[in-house]
């Protein structure tokens, strides 16, 4: 059996309305557990085979297959989940932590698994965000001290340096996995500064069974907050990026909420951005002592030169024909 190119959008509707289904009949509890695996699991099945057999094609992945990919990464997760709920390892009442991390790191690795040797974006992305939930809740579950919050603070910040690393990595060679990675830095910004600001939610603490907290961060935090969301607003703003450049920007508003928590003064926080800010508008709006115009009066400006750039290609001169060669 082969899907056809041409049927791959009609599929992946049939696909999204059986996932709907199987969200449903999970909500509502309908039928016994084992009936609602077998149908997780053939729908896993299903959007796994067409995902990963569909035609590939010369100018890339189609958004069809991204999306398959992406429905097989999600009911990948919901059999493993569902499986083992059915060999007796339930989550228990709330969710151990523990539980939810080995779940979303098999659906992690099952992200790995289907994309590996595809360009593609959106399933990468969802397998991401799997194994930032299996770090979160594994370092949450494994830290020894009386508040997870230190042991989830320092998860995150090995994730934003990994996936640092990532986008740097990706940049030229797989220039939208790298911008769904930044994507994903921006999450876990927000996530970090969340966790210093859980005090300020009413039974937020109690619902997670968390200690107690005084609120506030400390200098370090509230630097890395300050210079990670300065730094994706400017990633979004440079590469013309929605993503990163928005999600940035939620990041940045939540990291200042943090320097202001608790504080008053002007020293602090408050003078650094205005000298910072001073001083960048100073430099803008400094005189130019040499203006550089075109040639030619009214020529318009060179084209911008686009992101990523293309490998060079360097191509040796012109072969001059001998008198040796005949003629065609």
């Amino acid at each position: 059996m082969r899907l056809h190119a041409h049927r791959g959008n009609t599929l992946t509707a049939g696909a999204v309305v059986l996932t709907a289904f199987a969200v449903e009949a999970e909500l509502r509890g309908l039928g016994p557990r084992g009936v609602r695996l077998g149908l997780v699991a053939a729908l896993f099945a299903l959007t796994a085979w067409a995902g990963v057999r569909s035609p590939r094609e010369a100018g890339g992945i189609r958004v069809y297959q991204e999306v398959l990919l992406v429905l097989a990464v999600a009911a990948g997760t919901g059999t493993l989940a569902q499986g083992a709920v059915v060999l007796g390892l339930g989550p228990g009442a709330p969710v151990a932590a523990g539980w939810a991390a080995l779940v979303a790191l098999g659906g992690a690795l099952l992200a790995a698994a289907l994309t590996r040797g595809r360009d593609a974006t959106m399933a990468p992305g969802a397998g991401a965000l799997l194994g930032l939930v299996a770090l979160v809740a594994g370092a949450g579950a494994l830290w020894p001290g009386d508040d997870p919050r230190v042991g989830v603070r320092l998860a995150l910040l090995v994730a934003m340096v990994a996936l640092t690393v990532g986008i740097v990595d990706r940049l030229e060679r797989r220039y939208r996995q790298a911008i769904v990675l930044a994507d994903v830095l921006a999450v876990v910004l927000v996530l970090l500064a969340g966790t210093f600001l859980l005090p300020h939610v009413p039974g937020a603490e109690d619902a997670l069974g968390l200690p107690p907290a005084a609120p506030g961060a400390a200098w370090g935090w509230q630097a890395l907050l300050l210079v990670a969301g300065f730094g994706l607003v400017g990633v979004g703003s440079t590469l013309h990026e929605h993503g990163p450049g928005w999600l940035g920007a939620l990041g940045l508003v939540a990291a200042l909420v943090v320097l202001a928590d608790g504080h008053h003064a002007f020293v602090g926080w408050p003078l650094a951005l205005l000298v910072a800010g001073c001083v960048l508008v100073a430099v803008a709006l400094r005189p130019v002592e040499h203006v550089v115009v075109p040639e030619e009066q009214g020529a318009d400006p060179p084209p911008p030169v686009p992101w990523p750039r293309a490998p060079l290609t360097l191509v040796g001169p012109p072969r001059r024909a001998d008198e040796d060669d005949d003629e065609l």
